[in-house]
């Protein structure tokens, strides 16, 4: 591992000497390190006691192939560095190589709370690597080309890509190009791999694909119509080929920002196709997903206190009917609601708390927060008092659809978060958070689950 951080530095190192040759001004170099201190517990199962995660089961049920480990403390440190480089006639690059250690001498195992994949100690990649080509041929088309991240609106059905590194990274492998009608009407269309899993087209065992990819276009206009504020319309296909899974989802969001104070956001979506179920049998896929945020901001005062209030939903499947009505997460799982959350849905089987049994809706990618039959509604408040920031939030949590499982309840439970960030100066910043994530009546554990880390990040 030494010998692979000494490579990536060097060669870091050597790219603004060779660069001298073609531009000194055009090359920029940046980096960041990031560490925190963690104190978790019951952040996989709401049993305290028993370390015990499965939801729906009675105490004999259990054996040690279902037990997980979920008292932590723990630092997590990412480093990065970064190198930039505008090399003329609208061509530009940018590199940036990450390391995460999540804990140290972490074993690469099933079951010890360490899942196996990317998510280990001292993990070194490639977090964004991409070339840039604006204004193609004296046209306003451009192409970016590579590991990138993609992030759209709140970030409710796109955003957080390849997070197995227990969302230390978005990024997704693909090329995006964009097309920019006016200066506030731009059009993306982009194709990108999620998982290739096995290079050959024919590797899965019924003689098909098991690629993960996702291809959409997305439509951003702002300040062009009468209601004014950003308008955008997207559609997107997402394809399983292991799971002959076959996802289109068509959507709109509405938002904008008001000298006054007020501001809002308002999304929806409707998923067709061929839903993950499909594997077992011929289900369609019939979902709805939404989500809309509403805040007020006291202009008037210096420390610009802001209330705000938020609801989501994404819809659970109907026993009733012969088509499947789970929301598909798509890529909006990691940065909406906080880990804990993110945790009780998280795409590993056993451990995923909040869909019972019908965890693989969202795919098979590890590491997903597969958000579905999930109702959720959040008040909260914040400023910023000179350098200083803080926050606090209250939501009520609810299943969309019950299925016999626990206590039958759609009580899904209440979660507390707070967070207050001090920015030292430019580059330096410090911050804590806290989370409780009670749990209602649709679980047999009573335990809450708790998160807390302080933090200490540099970017330069």
């Amino acid at each position: 591992m030494k010998k692979k951080l000494g490579f990536v530095l060097a060669l870091l190192l050597l790219v603004p000497s060779i660069a001298l040759a073609v531009d000194v001004g055009g090359i920029k170099l940046g980096g960041e390190v990031q560490m925190r201190g963690y104190e978790l517990n019951n952040f996989w199962s709401f049993y305290d006691d028993s370390n015990k995660s499965y939801p729906y089961a009675t105490a004999a049920d259990f054996s040690d192939y279902y037990r997980v480990d979920d008292d932590w403390s723990v630092f997590r440190i990412k480093t990065a560095l970064n190198v930039s480089a505008d090399l003329g006639d609208n061509v530009f690059g940018y590199i940036r190589i990450s390391n995460q250690t999540y804990g140290e001498n972490i074993e690469n195992t099933e079951y010890k709370g360490q899942r196996d994949g990317d998510n280990i100690d001292n993990k070194v990649f490639v977090e964004n690597a991409f070339i840039d080509v604006k204004n193609i041929a004296s046209v306003p088309f451009s192409l970016r080309i590579g590991r990138q991240n993609l992030m759209y609106g709140s970030g409710f059905v796109l955003f957080d890509g390849q997070s197995q590194f227990a969302s230390t990274s978005m990024y997704f492998d693909g090329i995006k190009g964009t097309y920019n009608f006016t200066d506030t009407i731009m059009l993306d269309a982009f194709y990108v791999i999620d998982q290739e899993n096995n290079r050959a087209n024919n590797s899965a065992s019924d003689g098909g694909g098991d690629d993960i990819y996702l291809m959409g276009l997305y439509l951003t206009a702002s300040d062009w119509s009468p209601i004014g504020g950003k308008q955008e319309v997207y559609a997107m296909q997402r394809k399983d080929q292991s799971l002959d899974m076959d996802i289109k989802m068509f959507g709109v969001r509405f938002s904008d920002k008001f000298d006054m104070g007020l501001d809002y956001s308002l999304e929806g979506a409707k998923q067709l196709g061929q839903s993950a179920w499909s594997y077992a049998g011929d289900y369609d896929q019939d979902a709805w997903g939404g989500k809309a945020d509403l805040g007020y901001t006291f202009t008037a005062v210096e420390a610009k206190p802001r209330i705000f209030t938020q609801y989501a939903y994404m819809s659970g499947d109907d026993p009733e009917t012969d088509d499947f009505e789970g929301w598909n997460v798509f890529y909006g799982g990691w940065p909406q609601f906080g880990d804990l959350l993110a945790w009780k849905f998280v795409n590993v089987p056993w451990n995923n708390n909040a869909n019972y049994d019908y965890y693989w809706a969202a795919g098979t990618t590890p590491g997903e927060a597969a958000y579905s039959n999930l109702r959720i509604a959040t008040v909260g408040a914040s400023c910023v008092a000179g350098p200083v920031a803080p926050s606090v939030s209250y939501s009520k949590i609810n299943l969309d659809q019950t299925y016999g499982y626990g206590y039958d309840s759609d009580d899904f439970g209440d979660y507390y978060q707070a967070n207050v960030s001090y920015q030292y100066n430019k580059a330096l910043s410090f911050a804590a958070y806290y989370a409780v994530l009670m749990p209602g009546d649709a679980f047999w554990g009573t335990d809450d689950a708790y998160e807390f880390y302080w933090e200490a990040k540099l970017k330069f």
